[in-house]
Formats: structure tokens, C-alpha cells, sequence
């Protein structure tokens, strides 16, 4: 009998495509039937948040989408209506430095396909949001990290790492995101110009992923990097957060920098965009509607991300845990005590009906960081609290 054929492989799928130990354990849960408080839950059309009105879901009905009329940047009308976003947060922005895309996800897809050949390499911030990662082994090219650092009440860039980083010559891009998932932080200005500096002078193209802007903390008010025009460099949202729109599948790219450079930067965006044509005719329509009435849908996910954290931050005083500030975004983070790493807190908290994610989730290499969304329904951010709290037990 000859043997069994051999499982093809596949070399740009990474190797974590199974469950993880935390991920086997919930199934298993919800399986037999455990109920279970979700406080990762991030989906903006769940949970009781405003949705669009009739008028911006007239636009998908428009018999004028029933044209196929193609654009390698997307509609001009549409455009027009992400830059006039930009000019809300007080950026002057060009609708010919506007390339829209299906998500923000395929703006890092055919930002690597243009900056980088299969091998080299784009600089991460840590910690960051896992989706790089694999979104960079689609496309064959490498991800370094440099480090964010807690010290003194606040995330800090790490900036002889950063230099480290980028000394071998190899670098394509730098990713920031700003305000940065799960941190919630915020580069200061000083580092924001060592950033953007020591990326031009390495002949490096930033990446600024901006899709929390939106949601900055209470006093904090973080300005867009679209409109600079210093360095190259690439501004991208989309939807899904700015107007709590993931199923719509819209996001965009803003083309930044010396004019020569941003000139270039946008006729290859415009071509890798063109052989895809990935944006449906009636988003595209629809798209300066849906951003024009976003502010319900801002205002109420703003109330609840600062009700959510002031009752994390009351209900958790006088217990063995540490809540570090966010400075905008969706997520909390959470140092518990060091006497288990965090992927035991994590399992431990699970078996308690409380879902949770441990920091490495998010390459963090601290023991005991958990991260938790704010974006959870308030009545389940209480209860879900409450047991995370009875779970600690006796240390």
C-alpha cells in the first residue's frame, strides 16, 4: 500500500494558522455550553451603537451604481469626501493624494507590494495588532519590531532600538500607529520627529496607521500626520472605525511627502489599486454620506469607552492590579500580578467566564499584561469586571 500523500505546504502562511492553547480552551468552553463575558469584543455593530441613517443607505440602492465606471484611485466624489474628513481634524489633504481601498488591511498589502521586494523588511512598533504579521508573510517580506516601553506612568519609544532597527540597511517602511492598539498611546512630537527623521535619512517610507484618531482620551486631542509633506509618507483609516462600519469594506490611503516622491508613491498605489478594483460602486457612492453623519456613531462609542474605563478604574482601586492610562483607542491595558505570566491569567480568568487577552497576543513580552476593550457593552463590561476581580483571589 503506498504511503499517504504529504500535506501540501503552503510558504506564506505563517505556522500559528492552528488554535493556540487560550483559543482551544474557550471553544471548548463555549462548546459545553459555559456562558462566557467577552471583554475583547470589538465590533462596532454590536453591542447597541448607533448605526446609519436611511439617508447613507439610499446611496447602495442608487440605480446609478448599476454603471461600471472604474477609477484606479477610487471615485473623485468619494475621495473628495475623505478629504474632507481630513479638513474636519484640520488637514489640508489633496483628493489626487487618495487611493481607496477594500479595508486598511489591503492598504498594507499593496503598500508592501510597492515599497518592498520578498525578503526586506519594515520596521513594527511593540506592541502593536497581531494583523501585520500575517498580512506581511502574504506578501514575502519581513517585520522588525521596536519597542515601546512603560517607565514613569507612559509608554516611551525606545529610540536606541529603533536606530538598531533600522541600521541593517534593509528597511523598506516604518509602521506607527497612532493612536497605537492595544497601548493606546501616542508618539510626543520630539518623537515623532526622531521617527520620521531617522526613517528618511534610512531612505524609509512611514506607514501611519490612524484608524483610532477618532477616539482619543478625555483632554487629549491627537492630530492627523495627513497633509505633512516632509517626509514620504502614508496615512491610512478607513470605515470601520471612523464610522463603525467594518461590513462596508472601505478604507483609504493618503499619500504624504516632498512632492517628487508623493507624486511616485501615488502612481504605483494608483496601478497595483487598478489591477484589483477592490472598492464596490456602492460604497463608493455612498462614502461622503456615511462620513458626513459619523458623529452619532463617534459620540456615542466615546461615551462608552470613557464610562467603561472610569468603572474599570473605580471598581479596581484597592485591588493587587495596575490600570495604565490609555491616550486614545479602544483597548485597556492591564498589569496583573507577576505570580503567573499572562497566558496563565488569561486561562485562569476564562475559566472563571470572563474572556480576556494576554499582552503577547500583542508581542508584548511583559509577565501578566491582559488587554481588555473598551468597546464591550457597558451591563457586560460590570459583570464581566466583577468576575475578573472575585477570579484574583488570595495571591
Amino acid at each position: 500500500m503506498p504511503p499517504p500523500p504529504t500535506p501540501p505546504t503552503w510558504p506564506r502562511l505563517p505556522d500559528m494558522m492552528g488554535m493556540n492553547t487560550f483559543s482551544r480552551r474557550r471553544t471548548e468552553l463555549a462548546a459545553a455550553g459555559r456562558r462566557l463575558v467577552d471583554l475583547t469584543q470589538t465590533d462596532p455593530t454590536r453591542g447597541g451603537l448607533p448605526s446609519p441613517d436611511d439617508a447613507a443607505l439610499r446611496f447602495l440602492m442608487d440605480p446609478r451604481v448599476l454603471r461600471h465606471e472604474p477609477e484606479a484611485a477610487g471615485a473623485r466624489h468619494a475621495r473628495e469626501g475623505v478629504a474632507a474628513y481630513y479638513a474636519d481634524h484640520g488637514a489640508l489633504v489633496d483628493p489626487d493624494r487618495i487611493v481607496l481601498t477594500a479595508s486598511t488591511s489591503e492598504g498594507y498589502a499593496h503598500l508592501f507590494r510597492l515599497l518592498a521586494a520578498p525578503g526586506d523588511t519594515f520596521l513594527v512598533p511593540a506592541p502593536s495588532y497581531p494583523l501585520v504579521a500575517p498580512l506581511a508573510a502574504l506578501e514575502g517580506v519581513k517585520l522588525r519590531p521596536y519597542a515601546l516601553h512603560w517607565a514613569a506612568g507612559r509608554w516611551w519609544l525606545d529610540r536606541p532600538g529603533f536606530e538598531a532597527a533600522l541600521a541593517d540597511g534593509d528597511v523598506r517602511g516604518v509602521i506607527v500607529v497612532q493612536p497605537n492598539n492595544p497601548t493606546g498611546s501616542i508618539l510626543t512630537a520630539d518623537e515623532w520627529e526622531f521617527v520620521a527623521g531617522h526613517a528618511a535619512a534610512a531612505g524609509a517610507v512611514v506607514l501611519a496607521d490612524e484608524v483610532f484618531l477618532d477616539f482619543p482620551a478625555p483632554g487629549r486631542k491627537p492630530g492627523t500626520l495627513a497633509g505633512a509633506s516632509e517626509v514620504p509618507l502614508v496615512v491610512l483609516s478607513g470605515l470601520s472605525k471612523v464610522a463603525g462600519l467594518p461590513q462596508m469594506k472601505l478604507g483609504w490611503m493618503v499619500v504624504n511627502g516632498p512632492e517628487a516622491t508623493a507624486t511616485e508613491l501615488t502612481r504605483g498605489l494608483e496601478w497595483i489599486a487598478d489591477a484589483f478594483l477592490s472598492v464596490g460602486a456602492p460604497i463608493q457612492a455612498a462614502l461622503p454620506t456615511f462620513l458626513a453623519g459619523r458623529h452619532l456613531f463617534l459620540d456615542a462609542t466615546r461615551a462608552r469607552l470613557d464610562v467603561n474605563e472610569g468603572l474599570l478604574i473605580q471598581r479596581t482601586e484597592g485591588h493587587p492590579l495596575t490600570v495604565r492610562p490609555r491616550e486614545g483607542g479602544w483597548s485597556a491595558v492591564v498589569q496583573l500580578p507577576a505570580v503567573r505570566s499572562d497566558e496563565a491569567w488569561a486561562l485562569r480568568l476564562l475559566e472563571a467566564g470572563v474572556v480576556v487577552h494576554p499582552g503577547h497576543f500583542y508581542d508584548s513580552d511583559e509577565v501578566s499584561l491582559i488587554v481588555l476593550s473598551l468597546l464591550t457593552p457597558e451591563n457586560e463590561w460590570a459583570e464581566g469586571l466583577e468576575r475578573l476581580l472575585a477570579a484574583l483571589g488570595p495571591m
